[in-house]
């Protein structure tokens, strides 16, 4: 298909019953290839914005008749441009806080060796000395044997000053033996009925590896930022979530902190992101009661771009720890894995469907998945309140009959790289799961066809190195692995076609966030929330080089009209 049949004709009827309060319009946008991810137009040449909206959709001689002497006219220049990214599962405030340096923490990237991870630490020590805590992340499972760093690793460089990393799915932790020792850890200590405490199987005592609510222990001693930090941390990962297109957030697990930090860049007019943040729920720190007590404080921090009114359950972990809850045992076992929330908890997941909040699941196995879509149904069924949009996070197993299920019960599947390709983590689960299961996670085409919403989101910075779109466009695609083409096994599964990915990375995410009445198409009446890449992908499909989307990048970001990043 060739890009000029996209092109739309001079005679296309445009609406401009919002300009009747302007005659003219702010901005006009001229000589583009647009694609509006609206089916009555997918595609058109220009378009006009006054007061942060689309007053026309058309052509090029309907748009400058609305130019005045004021208006900003930007020739696209035949350049591509789609609505804006709408990411529906980021770490925004977390990840911009690793950048910046607080609180006894060392950060080093994901694919650190555990050499260069010890060096970082011994550098970060030198620098900041002492005996205080040290906060770290996030290691690389695939390069620790079973994918579990052990307190080996870190005793020998320090034996005396506690440690406690994090590694990329932020799911699990390595300590050294002094932070075991300050955190109460012994051969002693129960099991969490939600996580893990590893103990050696031979001498009986803690390894260092901790999953889960077996965090709790020393989570709950650690130091937190404070509202201060968090303010400093969103604006640096805005900038960088500008720079890949992004107009729109879930900031997937938050703090009461950072929550309070979007609500005052808001109310100071900096924030230029559409953002739901989603309140984690689950114990981790030792603030079950303080969560509680956050909700209650929703209401104060609402404003027009920040929705407070998401909930975060981690339902499951991960199947490296035999976290995730499986309908069929763990490969040469009899164990079907753990959920990692208790009934207590699910009685407040109860409280807040009851209570009419947005619910965002954490559920990996199709266990897990099945037991949050039973907890969904009863929810439907017994409260009038609970009709928002429900999400789980990474279902990479669910059965044919749960996805009709998620189709029914309006339930969003929020499908997070690197899930659907093959990568060295995601390798271990092969001696897990069994070869063929593990290859048969993430059916995306097929929740697809069965009606399911699927939505797009990075994780960044939990198990992905980049916020980068467009290198997981191009894996959705083709469902290999866009940093390595060639990685052993080949692609992972059936793809999903470039019109279906872009709705997925768009329109799909408004609907999941609940504001795709104003945002995720380009359509009159909407926000102008829009980028401008410098390949146009649909004709790279067409030639192709579909492996090449992921080299995409943009080139300019549009938020309510105005041009927030720009690299012409």
């Amino acid at each position: 298909m060739h890009v000029a049949r996209y092109l739309v004709s001079s005679g296309f009827v445009t609406v401009m019953a919002s300009l009747a309060a302007a005659e003219t319009a702010d901005t006009i946008f001229i000589n583009g290839q647009i694609y509006t991810v609206d089916e009555s137009y997918p595609w058109v040449e220009a378009l006009a914005v006054s007061d942060g909206k689309l007053v026309l959709v058309g052509s090029n001689k309907a748009a400058l008749q609305l130019a005045g002497s004021d208006t900003e006219v930007v020739d696209l220049g035949g350049a591509f441009m789609m609505p804006g990214i709408q990411e529906n599962h980021v770490h925004a405030s977390s990840a911009g806080a690793t950048i910046l340096p607080y609180a006894n923490r060392a950060t080093f990237p994901p694919e650190s060796t555990p050499e260069e991870i010890r060096q970082t630490l011994l550098d970060y020590a030198e620098a900041s000395p002492g005996d205080g805590w040290i906060w770290g992340q996030q290691w690389d499972p695939s390069f620790f044997e079973d994918g579990r760093a052990r307190k080996d690793f870190l005793d020998d460089i320090f034996p005396d000053r506690p440690v406690y990393l994090v590694d990329s799915s932020a799911h699990n932790a390595v300590v050294n033996s002094k932070a075991l020792e300050l955190a109460g850890i012994t051969s002693d200590t129960p099991q969490p009925e939600t996580g893990v405490i590893e103990m050696d199987s031979n001498s009986g005592e803690p390894t260092g590896f901790l999953a889960e609510m077996g965090l709790f222990p020393v989570g709950s001693i650690q130091t937190h930022p404070d509202v201060l930090l968090w303010k400093k941390a969103i604006l640096e990962s805005q900038e960088i979530l500008h720079g890949f297109g992004i107009t729109a957030i879930t900031d997937a697990a938050v703090s009461r902190e950072a929550i309070m930090a979007w609500a005052e860049l808001a109310e100071e007019d900096k924030v230029r992101l559409r953002v739901d943040t989603a309140l984690i729920m689950n114990d981790y720190f030792g603030e079950e009661a303080r969560a509680q007590e956050t909700l209650t404080l929703l209401p104060d921090l609402q404003s027009r771009l920040i929705d407070p009114f998401t909930v975060k359950w981690g339902a499951d972990g991960t199947p490296l720890t035999k976290t995730s809850k499986m309908l069929e045992p763990y490969e040469g076992t009899n164990e079907y894995g753990i959920l990692t929330i208790s009934e207590n908890m699910m009685n407040q997941m109860r409280e807040n469907m009851r209570d009419g909040y947005k619910m965002m699941a954490h559920s990996i196995g199709d266990g897990t998945t099945k037991l949050v879509l039973d907890m969904i149904e009863e929810g439907r069924e017994s409260y009038l309140a609970f009709d928002a949009v429900a999400q789980i996070a990474h279902p990479l197993w669910v059965t044919p009959e749960d996805m009709d299920r998620m189709a029914r019960l309006n339930v969003v599947a929020d499908m997070s790289p690197p899930v659907y390709f093959r990568f060295p983590t995601g390798d271990l689960y092969d001696p897990l799961l069994g070869p063929d299961r593990a290859a048969a996670r993430a059916q995306i085409a097929e929740m697809l066809r069965r009606g399911v919403t699927v939505s797009y989101g990075s994780d960044w910075p939990a198990s992905a190195p980049s916020a980068n779109p467009f290198r997981n466009m191009e894996a959705m695609i083709t469902r290999e692995n866009p940093d390595d083409p060639d990685y052993p096994g080949g692609p992972l599964g059936e793809g999903v076609g470039l019109e279906d990915v872009i709705r997925i990375f768009t329109i799909n995410g408004a609907y999941s966030m609940e504001h795709d009445d104003i945002t995720g198409s380009i359509e009159v009446g909407k926000f102008a929330d829009l980028v401008v890449l410098d390949q146009n992908p649909f004709e790279l499909v067409e030639a192709g080089r579909t492996r090449n989307i992921g080299k995409i990048s943009a080139v300019m970001t549009v938020f309510e009209g105005e041009i927030v990043f720009d690299a012409r």
